[in-house]
């Protein structure tokens, strides 16, 4: 990549190629939200996912959703300033900006485990299409169904699931 990305760029280009991310952050970073106890965590880490029932938006300066913590949720402000790394622990893709790395983390790591990060290929840019123009549904007509749901009949059959590769 010829443009160095920002942030908020990095964290929205791991959204859309990895699906799941982590955040690693310093919660004593001034503009910080997080629970009240993981404000002193200099190492805190979050998962963000695309799929997650909130929106996360990816503002100029900050990254904001509502997150859940033990099933409790909290909405969250995540300044960029405060972000040090944001990666997929799966495939390892993502992004380490030790500049933003407290001492105590950069001591604790020893820069190595994280220094082996690498960015995703970005998806193709997709085609501008019209307003008026249809997005294909993701449910299809089967021939023969009825138009009108009905009642299930008790003494009728259960259908049969089979499992197809």
């Amino acid at each position: 990549m010829d443009k160095q990305l920002s942030k908020g760029e990095v964290i929205q280009l791991l959204l859309e190629t990895e699906g799941r991310i982590m955040l690693c952050l310093d919660a004593t970073y001034s503009g910080v939200d997080v629970p009240s106890r993981f404000r002193n965590d200099t190492n805190l880490m979050l998962i963000l996912n695309s799929k997650m029932p909130n929106p996360i938006h990816i503002g100029e300066t900050s990254v904001q959703s509502e997150l859940r913590f033990g099933g409790i949720p909290h909405f969250c402000l995540i300044p960029y300033d405060a972000i040090w790394s944001a990666f997929n622990p799966d495939t390892s893709h993502g992004m380490m900006w030790q500049e933003s790395m407290p001492d105590d983390v950069l001591k604790q790591h020893s820069i190595s485990p994280l220094s082996s990060l690498t960015m995703p290929t970005p998806p193709p840019k997709k085609k501008k299409t019209s307003s008026k123009s249809k997005k294909a549904s993701p449910f299809q007509v089967i021939e023969g169904g009825d138009s009108q749901p009905q009642a299930p009949n008790r003494a009728a059959k259960k259908p049969k699931l089979k499992l197809v590769d």
